[in-house]
């Protein structure tokens, strides 16, 4: 069963905004990114699927502002914002790992 490891006010995700959060009780040290963009918010493990390395340390990088796209700041994968599909790079087709996320009653509710 998914537990809730974050709950944020909708307010605090602009659109094309990108949070990187802490995930409790985390071996790995990963943290979850949480974006907003036209079709919804969504939920990504800050992982990429080519080497298991962090997508960014700054979520303020993490989007392409040419392309719009998830760009992995180690070898320039990309990566769609709301499918999590790679498009370009050493791991085209591969996906990354999706943090359920979803909005309700103006609150961000991130289950793991």
């Amino acid at each position: 069963m998914p537990r809730e490891v974050a709950r944020l006010p909708s307010s605090s995700l602009s659109m094309g905004g990108v949070l990187m959060l802490e995930i409790p009780e985390n071996e790995d040290n990963l943290t979850a990114l949480v974006l907003r963009t036209e079709t919804g918010v969504y939920g990504w493990l800050n992982s990429c699927p080519h080497d298991g390395r962090s997508l960014c340390n700054d979520p303020l990088y993490l989007l392409n502002r040419k392309t719009g796209l998830i760009q992995c700041m180690h070898h320039q994968a990309s990566f769609g914002p709301d499918t999590g599909v790679c498009t370009d790079g050493p791991c085209v087709g591969d996906k990354l790992r999706e943090i359920k996320t979803f909005e309700k009653e103006g609150q961000i509710v991130v289950l793991l």
